[in-house]
């Protein structure tokens, strides 16, 4: 009789663990099954963003500590009421004032709003943009310095999936007409391109680097309806 009552616990031990390990992922581990970028993935929160965020510029200072303390200074203080004073002149902004925008923007993202940062505030990239929807992270759109085929090599790796190559012809900014590659991944949940960057003369200067969440982007379209 023990024995049999041990062998019954026992089974439904296994078929209890079989059951949990059979159950869905959740959202959390989902996300942190999709790929990084510069330490980022899609869909993490400003929060989780600005965390490790840092002011370019700033000897490694976060961008939240940056603005507060960008908020708090006097002299800063002073130019936004003198600026008050004259916003309908159509005046510039004095130079104090040249990070405003973006701390508001970085506030706006920590509050759950929808907006488009400048990676400036995230020296982690070499520059381009950062949208978030609702708060979470939305896109990603910035240059390496890497050449196109280093890049699709690694970026092929990271997303072990092989990308459709395509190559486009532009008219660059003094006319000259160039062909200029470019590799796409469609995931779930993550689209990817890449597209060679070329100088003035023609000569390769890096990869830009484009990445989104479209069901993200669809809540932020759904929005503006």
């Amino acid at each position: 009789m023990i024995l049999r009552r041990l062998l019954t616990i026992c089974a439904a031990v296994i078929v209890t663990t079989a059951f949990v390990q059979g159950q869905p992922q959740n959202s959390e581990h989902a996300q942190n099954t999709q790929p990084t970028f510069k330490a980022h993935r899609l869909g993490e929160s400003a929060q989780e963003f600005f965390s490790i965020a840092k002011m370019e510029g700033n000897e490694g200072m976060l961008s939240t500590e940056y603005c507060r303390q960008y908020f708090n200074d006097p002299r800063v203080k002073k130019a936004i009421e003198k600026a008050k004073r004259r916003s309908g002149e159509g005046q510039p902004l004095p130079a104090a004032l040249m990070n405003l925008e973006g701390c508001n923007r970085i506030q706006a993202a920590l509050a759950g709003g929808n907006v488009d940062i400048e990676l400036r505030f995230a020296a982690e990239f070499d520059s381009g943009s950062a949208r978030f929807v609702a708060g979470r992270l939305a896109s990603l759109d910035f240059i390496v310095n890497p050449l196109f085929n280093d890049v699709v090599e690694d970026m092929t790796a990271k997303l072990e999936a092989k990308p459709q190559i395509g190559v486009e012809t532009i008219q660059n900014s003094v006319g000259a007409i160039v062909k200029r590659r470019n590799a796409s991944w469609t995931l779930p949940n993550t689209v990817v391109r890449v597209t060679e960057l070329h100088s003035l003369e023609g000569g390769d200067i890096g990869t830009t680097v484009s990445v989104s969440d479209p069901e993200i982007l669809k809540h932020r379209a759904n929005s503006l309806n």
